[in-house]
This record gives C-alpha cells, sequence and structure tokens, in this order.
C-alpha cells in the first residue's frame, strides 16, 4: 500500500519547479508524503501553492515532519499550518500524561512568535480562551485595581497594557516571550484581553489544566485516538478459531476514521509484518487501498493509547507501530495457515481490528497454556518454584505469563511475529510440561520437596539455585557412580570418578560425552516414554544438560582439583 514515487525531476531548479507545478495537487500531495524530513519539505515549496498542499497533510505527519526536521527549520511550514493542524502539534507536545510541561509550552510559543503575527493572530482567534489561559496561568501572575485607573505607574513596577491589569512574569525568558504576545492579543482583541484577564485573576490553576486535559482528549478522539478504556478494546480477547468460520462483519468507521488519510508514518512500518505486507501489495482496489488504510490507522492510535505512549515520544510510538503490523501478520498468517489466496480473500473482508485481536488471542492461549503448567501438580501455582527453570527457560517462561505476552530470544523480549513464533513457544511449553512431569514420575520429586531438603554442607546450599538440569544431572550421576537414578548430594571425593566415566577428552583436552552415555541415555529415555514427541522432548532435554556438563567441568584438567563452589549442575556434598 505504501507506493514509491516514479518522478524523476530535473536537477536544474526553475524546470524541477515547472514540473513538479505540472502535476495534479493530488499527484504532488502523494509526492510530498512519500518524502521524508528535509526531502518533504523540499517538495513542499516546489509548489506554487504550498498552502494547499500543507493543509492537506495528515495532521501526525506534519507533527512528525517538524519533529524530525526541528521546529526552527519548519518555520515556513508551521506558518502554513491550519488551527487544527497547529492545535493538533500542541495538543500532541505539551503535555506529559495529565501534566503541561512547562519548557514545552515556552518553546513553541517562541516558535508561534518567530512564525509572523499573522499565525500568532490566527491562533487567538481560533483557539479556546481557556487554552490560552492556562498557558499564561503558568508563566505569569494577574493581578487587578478596582476602580479608577492608576496615573503614576512607577508605583507598582509591573507591565500593563490598560493600567488596570498588571503583570508579573516568572523570569526573563518568559517576559520575553509572552510580553509581545500579549500585545498582539490586546491589539486584536481587547474586549477578550480583559477577560482573559480577569479568568486570570480569579481561575484556579489545578481546574484550569483538568478541564483544559478533557478538551485536549476530547479533541484528540477526534483525530482517531479514543479513550483508554475504548482503547483497550483491541487486546479482548476472540476464539480465533471461530474467526475461520465466522461470517464476514460489515465494516462500520469510528469517529475520527471515516475520510482521512491514512498516516504515512503508520504505513510505512508494514515490512514489519512480510506475510500481510505481501497479501496486502496484491490488493488494486482503490476503495479497499483506502479503506484498509484508514482501519490501521485507527488500530495504529488505539494501540499508542491503549501501550499508554506519550503521544510526543516517537520511539515510543514507532514501537508500538512495528507492534501492530507484527500482530496483524501473526492473526492473518493463523487464520490462512500461511495460504496466500485464502489470506488475499480474508484481508479485505474482515476488519483489521478483528484480524489483530486474532493475532493477540493466539499468543493469549499461550498465556493459557503457560499458566495451565503453573497451576499444575508440579509447580503447584505457586510462580515462586519457577525458580527451578534453568534461567534461559525461566525468562521464557515469564515472557509468556506476562498480561501482553511476549518471545524472549537472545536476551531480549520480543513481540511474536509470524506462526513460526507461535509454533516454537507452543513446543517449548510442551517439553517443560514433558521434563516435569518425567521428573516428577521417575524420582517422584517436587518443589515442596525440594525446598525442604537439608544442603548443609552442599553446594549449592540453597534451593533457589537448582534448576531442573541440576535435578537430571545429579540424578544421572547417582545412576552411573551407584546404579540409582535419585535425586541425592553427590560427594565431592567421588566427582572425579563421574568426570572419569561420563567424558573422553578431544584434541584440545577438553572433556566431551561419550557416545555411549548418549545412546544408554537414549535407550532409557525412549523405554520411560512411548510417545515419539515427548520422547524427542526428553532427548533435547538431555543434550541440553549434557552441554551444560561439557561447559562447566568439561574445561577442568584431570589433575587440578575440583571446587564445588566455583562449578555449577551438580548439588556436591563437601
Amino acid at each position: 500500500m505504501v507506493e514509491s514515487s516514479s518522478l524523476t525531476l530535473p536537477e536544474d531548479p526553475k524546470e524541477a519547479q515547472e514540473v513538479f507545478n505540472s502535476l495534479p495537487i493530488k499527484n504532488q500531495l502523494k509526492i510530498v508524503l512519500q518524502a521524508q524530513g528535509k526531502g518533504r519539505l523540499h517538495y513542499l515549496f516546489l509548489s506554487e501553492h504550498p498552502d494547499q498542499l500543507v493543509q492537506q497533510l495528515p495532521e501526525l505527519d506534519v507533527f512528525l515532519t517538524i519533529k524530525e526536521v526541528g521546529e526552527r527549520d519548519c518555520l515556513d511550514l508551521i506558518s502554513l499550518t491550519t488551527p487544527e493542524q497547529f492545535q493538533y502539534i500542541l495538543d500532541l507536545d505539551f503535555w506529559r500524561r495529565d501534566q503541561l510541561d512547562p519548557e514545552k509550552i515556552l518553546n513553541w510559543m517562541e516558535i508561534l512568535l518567530e512564525s509572523g503575527e499573522k499565525k500568532v493572530t490566527q491562533f487567538i482567534h481560533s483557539t479556546d480562551p481557556e487554552f490560552i489561559a492556562l498557558l499564561l496561568k503558568k508563566f505569569l501572575h494577574v493581578t487587578s485595581l478596582e476602580g479608577e485607573r492608576l496615573e503614576e505607574m512607577d508605583k507598582i513596577p509591573l507591565f500593563t497594557l490598560d493600567q488596570f491589569y498588571f503583570i508579573d512574569f516568572k523570569g526573563k525568558k518568559t517576559r520575553e516571550i509572552f510580553e509581545p504576545f500579549l500585545g498582539i492579543l490586546y491589539h486584536t482583541d481587547d474586549e477578550g484581553y480583559r477577560k482573559l484577564m480577569e479568568s486570570l485573576v480569579v481561575e484556579i490553576d489545578s481546574e484550569l489544566e483538568e478541564t483544559e486535559y478533557r478538551l485536549r482528549n476530547g479533541r484528540l478522539n477526534d483525530h482517531g485516538f479514543p479513550d483508554f478504556e475504548e482503547s483497550l478494546e483491541i487486546y479482548r480477547f476472540v476464539n480465533p478459531n471461530s474467526l475461520i468460520a465466522e461470517e464476514r462483519f460489515p465494516r462500520v468507521m469510528g469517529r475520527g476514521e471515516v475520510g482521512k488519510e491514512g498516516s504515512i508514518f503508520y504505513l510505512t512500518f508494514q515490512h514489519e509484518g512480510p506475510f500481510l505486507s505481501s497479501v496486502l501489495s496484491k490488493i488494486d482496489d482503490p476503495q479497499k487501498q483506502d479503506r484498509l488504510r484508514q482501519e490501521i490507522t485507527a488500530l495504529c492510535n488505539k494501540a499508542i493509547v491503549a501501550e499508554a505512549i506519550d503521544l510526543s515520544n516517537i520511539m515510543g510510538m514507532e514501537r508500538v507501530v512495528k507492534k501492530v503490523y507484527r500482530t496483524l501478520n501473526l492473526g492473518l498468517q493463523y487464520l490462512s495457515k500461511e495460504d496466500e489466496i485464502k489470506a488475499f480473500e480474508i484481508l479485505p473482508s474482515l476488519p483489521i481490528q478483528r484480524l489483530f485481536q486474532c493475532g493477540v488471542s493466539a499468543t493469549l492461549l499461550l498465556r493459557r497454556r503457560a499458566e495451565s503448567i503453573l497451576k499444575g501438580p508440579w509447580f503447584s501455582g505457586d510462580q515462586e518454584n519457577l525458580t527451578f527453570l534453568d534461567p534461559s527457560h525461566l525468562e521464557k517462561f515469564e515472557g509468556i505469563l506476562r498480561k501482553r505476552p511476549a518471545l524472549y530470544r537472545d536476551g531480549i523480549y520480543e513481540d511474536f511475529k509470524n506462526l513460526q513464533d507461535l509454533k516454537e513457544t507452543e513446543d517449548f511449553l510442551e517439553s517443560i510440561e514433558t521434563i516435569i512431569n518425567f521428573l516428577g514420575k521417575e524420582l517422584n520429586i517436587y518443589p515442596h520437596h525440594l525446598r525442604e531438603m537439608n544442603l548443609d554442607g552442599c553446594h549449592p546450599e540453597d534451593w533457589r539455585e537448582i534448576t531442573l538440569s541440576t535435578i537430571f544431572l545429579t540424578s544421572l550421576a547417582n545412576q552411573m557412580l551407584k546404579g540409582s537414578f535419585q535425586f541425592r548430594a553427590i560427594e565431592q571425593a567421588h566427582v572425579k570418578d563421574l568426570l572419569f566415566r561420563v567424558f573422553e577428552r578431544d584434541a584440545q583436552g577438553k572433556g566431551v560425552t561419550k557416545m555411549e552415555v548418549k545412546d544408554g541415555l537414549r535407550e532409557w529415555l525412549s523405554s520411560v516414554e512411548g510417545e515419539e514427541r515427548k520422547r524427542q522432548h526428553l532427548l533435547a532435554f538431555r543434550d541440553f544438560c549434557l552441554d551444560l556438563f561439557e561447559e562447566e567441568y568439561g574445561k577442568i584438567p584431570l589433575e587440578e582439583e575440583i571446587d564445588p563452589r566455583f562449578v555449577k549442575g551438580l548439588v556436591i556434598r563437601s
């Protein structure tokens, strides 16, 4: 859906301007939107009518252009914005959650003045008087005189324009900015000025801010940013399997969605969902394209609100938009089973929000599975018992248990992006369930036993340092030394004998597990687990444990004494 322009303009500035202006406004706008940063400004001001182009830009893209290029390098752009566009910019940038940011206010009021008196006058006429009152309340204190006007001004050394309302500015910088602003306000609308001054005398700061915050949220709602409760609907669970057979919904556009150009900022991240992007690229019906753009824009807005992202936090917005596309990609793959022909039928007929909910719900089903394992007989519903998972497994399991499940990979938490991520996680949960069931059955050992064990004189001496691999390796050591697979501490004096039985030395002298040990474990595990998938999970766990054992003990030279304080994998009694 994000197209690239094939237009190549001549290098000569005059010729480039002629070619650009020969295009219809609609085509000019498309080229402007496809550019970024200073490139976007370049195309805007090639136009003989840049005001027409600026006023047709989506508000969010105006804001992001200003942020990317810098406010003072965008004064010409800012001066051409409509009152609605400019108010939108302020609504995004002035607030930190429900509090005004004084530094941002000073910055934007200074930019407003630098944009020219015409822009200041437009702002005064178009903005709620309460909004201006709130801005001024932050930076100046107003007092009034009752009765006759004061003749001798030197008695009260404060700023005044009418000798009735006297203003004390809170700082030099504040006066430099607000004195000229008040001058324009007074000469533009003297009656409005007096009403404003009176409100500054009597209004309470906190009440003004609370009122304006509600008005600001209402304005953003009109631009497609709904309230928090409504936005959370996108994370509501729907049975993804029921959607496959579900009748297609008629699309009902929400407030702020109809007739609005989808923000190019949102659309540029569709590569984050490769399968989705491929299917989107095959939709050539302009009406369907426009509708999908609008729905994706509305969905991104809701996700940003639901994730409580500050609307001036560009990096935070980018992260959320990427998550939207990844989740849509997952939802479409899930419903179509990665069949592009079927996906091509689904995408135009199922609301985008429903598709997102499907992707979300697929991960919530994983969380339900993880919760079921946690509540099962081994962990007994006690989240502290998850400590027995090996670190990489623990972080992965905890990621799945999050309110919004995440995939732990390569040391970081990621969004679920595709069916492969989903299948890998399902496989992981099945493996954990298989391992704990195996240990419970073969060893009759559970967390409450482990937490009550007497570990005096042992390493580790705290049950919190015992993991599933420690249980398996220690039990295996007893099998090799004493002929019994049981979880009991190994005597330090027997560790070297164990290593001799387990390891052979490679060319570098490092201990590697003997093939006969691996084969013996394979035969045993195959005899105790008849189901093929579960048997493969146990064999993978065997390999995981033996790799850990080699890493801890394989590097120790034969002649060196083993200090149990500095190795892991076994419970050793000194």
